[in-house]
């Protein structure tokens, strides 16, 4: 009895994970912006129309603007990642991937499990440099 009860309870908070992990939203609400973006799994994921060298230096200038403390970058042939610390040493992770010559995919970890609020002010100062770029 009490084994299906937890794997009862089990499989509800699995699938509700799964429900919830995956959301739209809107990017930068505090400036009526069109722009959207996914958060999937503890990340939030986002496509900009702009070059990745774009990309790259307006999360370089968003996260000194926000006061974080950058830690390296690896630059691949696709896709470049920015790390970061903030205060109490929670790690953020900016990846931006080329799509095409064009478009960039950005997106924003913090810490393990993710933070939703922080990765989306993150990304709106992002979308914020990569308009005034």
């Amino acid at each position: 009895m009490t084994t299906s009860v937890i794997r009862f309870i089990s499989t509800l908070l699995i699938a509700s994970f799964f429900l919830v992990a995956c959301q739209s939203l809107t990017v930068n609400p505090k400036n009526d912006s069109s722009s959207t973006a996914q958060y999937q799994l503890n990340s939030l994921l986002s496509v900009f129309e702009t070059d990745t060298d774009t990309a790259f230096r307006a999360s370089i200038q968003a996260l000194d603007l926000l006061g974080y403390f950058r830690t390296g970058e690896i630059h691949g042939e696709l896709e470049t990642s920015v790390f970061a610390r903030k205060v109490g040493d929670e790690k953020i992770v900016v990846k931006i991937t080329e799509l095409s010559p064009e478009q960039s995919q950005i997106s924003v970890r913090v810490g393990i499990i993710g933070n939703l609020p922080e990765s989306q002010v993150i990304l709106a100062e992002i979308e914020d440099n990569i308009l005034d770029l």
